[in-house]
């Protein structure tokens, strides 16, 4: 009896150690990622990881971007799974090195699953120029160039105007910092259109302007006196005199001529299709002329024997008042009369 007490008292233990020893969890696996690249511009949302035997959350396991020598790049996990068979994350991309990335899931248990280059960060493109930046209606065959960076996934260049349908090229030579194509204008409306380009992710990047002008044309034939003045066309330096313009587009055009030590000279100009219109400036010199001036002799003293006499001007005085004197006639008449008064007198008395 006891013996069979302690058969089943150690039965019990070893069933306790055995339920005790944990149960290795199934690895988590992946077999698609959707989308598979990104550029490295910001966040990419909304990426789908598929596969099976998922058992993480947000806080416990990972997803995780990985490149030999680069930080490891770590997702945000927004629809998390339980023995599940999608994940839902996004990944901050901002400035991360382009190239292609190992994707591991990690469960909470830490088992782990590696697909190997299962996501690509591209640069961003960008679109600084555009070479030609016009042409003419009606021309089956114009090679453009586009120049930017990023552009190595490029699948697709084309013109966009809302007014008219997209005008796509036939895709030449692809590179990371430029494309080109060749377009067919054949009866194509005369417009500016954007230059945009789409990469196999299906992402399209616009910006530059690109304008299709009119197929008719006349032609200036500049000349001037004297040749070699330079010749501008709206603004536009073309060459030196005597100068054609051709393949001018009909209307009014400035026309302008400039030359060292001389005044500019423009002019407007009526162009018509087809037509020649000639144009002759007779330019005026700014050259101004030199004026030798001839120094006045010195003035010389000559010196003579002659006496120089200085006259003296008297001064004007008030004039005084002239005292008259008595002539000796009157004198002795007054005399005389004084005489006989005093005899007459004596005589009385």
């Amino acid at each position: 009896m006891n013996h069979s007490i302690f058969r089943v008292c150690l039965a019990g233990l070893i069933l306790l150690a055995v339920l005790a020893v944990p149960v290795a969890a199934d690895s988590p696996t992946i077999t698609s990622i959707s989308p598979s690249e990104g550029y490295n511009s910001g966040t990419i949302y909304g990426v789908v990881i598929t596969g099976s035997n998922y058992n993480l959350t947000s806080s416990l396991g990972s997803v995780v971007l990985m490149k030999s020598g680069e930080t490891n790049i770590t997702a945000i996990i927004s629809s998390p799974g339980s023995s599940s068979t999608t994940l839902t994350c996004r990944f901050n991309l901002y400035e991360k090195t382009a190239g292609t990335w190992d994707v591991i899931v990690t469960n909470q248990d830490g088992s782990y699953s590696t697909y190997p280059s299962g996501f690509t960060i591209r640069s961003a493109m960008t679109l600084t120029s555009v070479s030609p930046a016009s042409a003419k209606t009606n021309n089956n065959s114009v090679s453009v160039t586009v120049a930017g960076t990023g552009l190595s996934d490029v699948s697709s260049l084309y013109l966009y105007n809302s007014n008219y349908s997209n005008l796509s090229a036939t895709m030449g030579t692809v590179a990371a910092t430029s494309v080109k194509g060749t377009f067919d204008f054949t009866n194509m409306k005369e417009a500016t259109y954007s230059v945009c380009v789409r990469d196999s992710a299906g992402t399209t990047k616009c910006g530059l302007s690109f304008e299709i002008v009119t197929d008719l044309a006349g032609e200036i034939d500049v000349s001037s006196s004297p040749d070699g003045a330079n010749v501008y066309l709206d603004s536009v330096y073309k060459g030196t005199t005597p100068y054609a313009l051709t393949g001018v587009i009909p209307g009014s055009h400035v026309v302008k001529l400039t030359k060292d030590g001389y005044s500019d000279w423009s002019k407007i100009v009526q162009v018509t299709n087809g037509g020649v219109t000639t144009i002759f400036a007779d330019l005026s010199s700014t050259e101004t002329a030199t004026v030798t001036t001839v120094p006045t002799s010195k003035p010389t003293t000559v010196k003579t024997s002659l006496k120089v006499t200085t006259a003296k001007v008297p001064t004007s005085y008030p004039k005084s008042t002239a005292t008259t004197k008595a002539s000796p006639v009157e004198g002795a008449v007054i005399i005389g009369a004084i005489s006989l008064g005093i005899v007459a007198l004596h005589r009385k008395y």
